[in-house]
Protein backbone atom coordinates (compact mmCIF):
# COMPACT_ATOMS: atom_id res chain seq x y z
CA UNK A 1 0.00 0.00 0.00
CA UNK A 2 0.87 3.42 -0.14
CA UNK A 3 0.73 4.57 3.47
CA UNK A 4 3.33 1.16 3.57
CA UNK A 5 5.82 2.64 1.25
CA UNK A 6 5.78 5.94 3.09
CA UNK A 7 6.40 4.62 7.03
CA UNK A 8 9.05 1.97 5.37
CA UNK A 9 11.17 4.34 2.93
CA UNK A 10 13.25 7.52 3.62
CA UNK A 11 10.30 9.74 2.42
CA UNK A 12 9.43 10.28 5.82
CA UNK A 13 12.34 12.12 7.78
CA UNK A 14 9.82 13.25 10.76
CA UNK A 15 6.99 11.78 12.17
CA UNK A 16 5.02 14.98 11.22
CA UNK A 17 1.67 14.19 9.39
CA UNK A 18 2.62 16.50 6.77
CA UNK A 19 5.71 14.27 5.98
CA UNK A 20 3.10 11.00 5.69
CA UNK A 21 0.57 13.37 3.75
CA UNK A 22 3.85 14.35 1.59
CA UNK A 23 5.00 10.70 0.81
CA UNK A 24 1.49 9.31 0.16
CA UNK A 25 1.31 12.17 -2.47
CA UNK A 26 4.55 10.91 -4.04
CA UNK A 27 3.73 7.62 -4.41
CA UNK A 28 0.63 7.73 -7.10
CA UNK A 29 2.83 9.68 -9.33
CA UNK A 30 6.33 7.87 -8.38
CA UNK A 31 8.16 7.14 -11.85
CA UNK A 32 9.88 3.65 -12.25
CA UNK A 33 14.07 4.60 -11.31
CA UNK A 34 15.05 3.09 -14.60
CA UNK A 35 12.68 3.07 -17.34
CA UNK A 36 11.10 6.59 -16.04
CA UNK A 37 7.26 5.66 -16.70
CA UNK A 38 4.77 5.90 -14.23
CA UNK A 39 5.15 3.44 -12.06
CA UNK A 40 1.60 2.92 -10.24
CA UNK A 41 -1.13 2.89 -12.92
CA UNK A 42 -3.36 5.87 -13.04
CA UNK A 43 -6.97 3.77 -11.49
CA UNK A 44 -5.79 1.64 -8.96
CA UNK A 45 -8.30 -0.83 -9.95
CA UNK A 46 -5.43 -2.07 -12.33
CA UNK A 47 -2.16 -2.55 -9.66
CA UNK A 48 -1.32 -5.71 -10.07
CA UNK A 49 -0.36 -7.98 -6.62
CA UNK A 50 1.27 -10.56 -8.83
CA UNK A 51 4.71 -10.50 -7.41
CA UNK A 52 6.22 -11.57 -10.94
CA UNK A 53 4.16 -9.29 -13.44
CA UNK A 54 6.19 -6.96 -15.24
CA UNK A 55 4.66 -3.88 -14.05
CA UNK A 56 4.57 -4.87 -9.95
CA UNK A 57 5.88 -2.01 -8.07
CA UNK A 58 8.90 -3.15 -6.32
CA UNK A 59 10.52 -0.64 -3.97
CA UNK A 60 14.51 -0.35 -2.40
CA UNK A 61 15.19 0.84 1.25
CA UNK A 62 16.04 3.80 -0.31
CA UNK A 63 12.28 4.81 -0.94
CA UNK A 64 12.31 4.79 -4.82
CA UNK A 65 10.39 2.73 -6.80
CA UNK A 66 11.03 0.37 -9.37
CA UNK A 67 8.97 -1.68 -12.20
CA UNK A 68 9.52 -5.24 -11.20
CA UNK A 69 10.99 -6.21 -14.77
CA UNK A 70 12.58 -2.74 -15.08
CA UNK A 71 14.62 -3.91 -11.54
CA UNK A 72 15.23 -7.44 -12.36
CA UNK A 73 16.48 -6.57 -15.53
CA UNK A 74 18.89 -4.27 -13.83
CA UNK A 75 20.25 -6.59 -11.15
CA UNK A 76 21.04 -9.27 -13.30
CA UNK A 77 23.33 -6.97 -15.70
CA UNK A 78 26.85 -5.74 -15.23
CA UNK A 79 28.55 -4.42 -13.86
CA UNK A 80 27.97 -6.03 -10.06
CA UNK A 81 31.41 -4.40 -8.84
CA UNK A 82 30.48 -3.83 -5.23
CA UNK A 83 26.53 -4.23 -5.71
CA UNK A 84 23.98 -2.79 -7.75
CA UNK A 85 23.29 0.79 -6.94
CA UNK A 86 20.32 3.38 -6.82
CA UNK A 87 20.64 5.00 -10.39
CA UNK A 88 18.83 7.89 -8.51
CA UNK A 89 20.72 8.57 -5.29
CA UNK A 90 23.41 6.23 -5.37
CA UNK A 91 22.62 4.19 -2.28
CA UNK A 92 23.11 0.03 -2.65
CA UNK A 93 20.40 -1.40 -3.04
CA UNK A 94 19.01 -4.40 -0.84
CA UNK A 95 16.06 -6.14 -1.53
CA UNK A 96 14.28 -9.74 -0.19
CA UNK A 97 14.26 -10.80 -3.80
CA UNK A 98 17.98 -9.90 -5.15
CA UNK A 99 20.21 -11.34 -2.19
CA UNK A 100 23.06 -12.73 -3.58
CA UNK A 101 26.60 -11.26 -3.78
CA UNK A 102 27.66 -9.42 -6.52
CA UNK A 103 30.21 -12.32 -7.38
CA UNK A 104 27.49 -14.49 -7.36
CA UNK A 105 25.39 -12.38 -10.18
CA UNK A 106 28.66 -12.19 -12.05
CA UNK A 107 29.00 -16.03 -12.33
CA UNK A 108 25.71 -15.96 -12.98
CA UNK A 109 25.33 -13.32 -15.84
CA UNK A 110 28.55 -15.02 -17.59
CA UNK A 111 27.18 -18.60 -17.48
CA UNK A 112 24.06 -16.86 -19.08
CA UNK A 113 26.13 -15.40 -21.52
CA UNK A 114 27.86 -18.25 -22.18
CA UNK A 115 25.19 -20.65 -22.71
CA UNK A 116 23.91 -17.95 -25.10
CA UNK A 117 26.57 -18.12 -27.43
CA UNK A 118 26.84 -21.89 -27.50
CA UNK A 119 23.29 -22.25 -28.31
CA UNK A 120 23.43 -19.50 -31.24
CA UNK A 121 26.85 -21.67 -32.49
CA UNK A 122 24.49 -24.60 -32.40
CA UNK A 123 21.65 -22.33 -34.10
CA UNK A 124 24.37 -21.05 -36.94
CA UNK A 125 25.48 -24.69 -37.55
CA UNK A 126 22.43 -26.36 -37.44
CA UNK A 127 20.96 -23.39 -40.06
CA UNK A 128 17.79 -23.06 -38.09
Amino acid sequence: SFLGLCLHGEAVVSTQSTGIRDCIKYYPTARCSICEEQAFPLDPKNVTQNIRHPQYVEYVYCSHVFHHKCLDTYMKTPPFKDGKKCPICGKRIFHEKWKETPQLAEQRWAYKQAKDRELAEVSDFMEI
